[in-house]
């Protein structure tokens, strides 16, 4: 019985010892702080974006609305690059997008911070 313990001590103790921090590198292809996607949704949880156009290199964002949609009362689900972040996060809920609003994307190891600006036209 004692052997059988000790056995069980010395694999908790190894399967602890294995669990600190770890160094790791994120593959640079992964690395990346984009907006690939944006669909904005009015309180019927109805589509209310009818153009999105994404400016990769700008780091710009303008959505124009289908026809009757309130600009003052959306909102917004991103699709952002895998593993990375958004602030603020879509969680926020319905806002007012009748002045461009900023986001910030940081990929997943960290090493990119974008700043994003989301545009959003009325109906032409």
């Amino acid at each position: 019985m004692k052997k059988v313990l000790l056995f069980i001590y010395v694999v908790l103790i190894g399967c602890l010892a294995s669990c600190g921090d770890d160094d790791y590198t994120i593959d640079p292809a992964y690395e990346n702080a984009e907006i690939t996607s944006i669909i904005l949704y009015d309180r019927n949880a109805e589509v209310a974006s009818d153009v999105v156009e994404i400016d990769s290199e700008a780091a710009t964002v303008t959505v124009t609305l289908k026809a009757g949609a309130d600009i003052t009362d959306l909102k917004m689900v991103a699709t952002i690059s895998s593993g990375a972040t958004l602030t603020p996060s879509m969680s926020v809920g319905y806002q007012d997008y009748s002045t461009p609003r900023t986001y910030t994307v940081v990929s997943p190891g960290q090493s990119i911070v974008k700043e994003w600006t989301v545009t959003v036209l009325p109906a032409s």
